[in-house]
């Protein structure tokens, strides 16, 4: 056999195993009715602060979307942007606009837990110069189905804030929090 042949039958194998594939999941994602997410979360934790402060409370609250397959997994992504003052000096106040996207990857630990993954880029904006770094982490969840449309989320996850450095208090900031993550999810088939 020569290589043209060759070819054309490896070609015409490659399609039809591509066109399987594109039809399996086609078939199983309407069987499934692949189940894409709209909801928020609210971030509380303990530790480096999204505002670059030690400490315990809120550090940011963020619209999701995403998919999330039953006893399979989800995959979120999520964008929140808020403000808020500082004062650098006694008499000067500075706005600072906060910006972050997430990513989060979960994979269900059979009914119930699942373990989760998370990335957030964060920035924060103001006129003393801008800062932007890296967030990562990992931690366990579960979701409690609330109507069969919607669900309330539930993750403790530990977090690494990676090191970089504030014009505002002109220091290098880096560490880790211990989060916990409250969310609600409305599914849209």
């Amino acid at each position: 056999m020569n290589s043209s042949c060759l070819k054309f039958l490896f070609l015409k194998s490659a399609f039809a195993l591509f066109a399987c594939v594109i039809l399996f999941t086609a078939t199983n994602a309407s069987a499934q009715k692949l189940p894409i997410i709209v909801g928020g979360t609210i971030e509380t934790g303990t530790g480096v602060m999204a505002d670059d402060e030690q400490g315990t409370g809120i550090v940011r609250i963020t619209p999701q979307i995403g998919a999330w397959i039953m006893g399979l997994g989800y995959f979120r992504v999520g964008y929140g942007l808020y403000n808020f003052t500082v004062h650098p000096d006694e008499d000067e106040k500075e706005t600072v606009r906060h910006r972050d996207i997430s990513l989060q990857l979960g994979i269900a630990l059979g009914t119930g837990p699942y373990l989760e993954g998370s990335y957030t880029r964060a920035k924060n904006l103001c006129d003393l110069g801008d800062v932007a770094w890296n967030e990562w982490g990992i931690g366990l969840g579960t979701m409690f189905n609330i109507g069969a449309s919607s669900a309330l989320v539930m993750e403790l996850e530990y977090r690494w804030v990676l090191s970089h450095y504030d014009p505002l208090q002109e220091e290098k900031i880096n560490g880790s929090r211990l989060q916990l993550n409250l969310g609600f999810v409305v599914y849209v088939y």
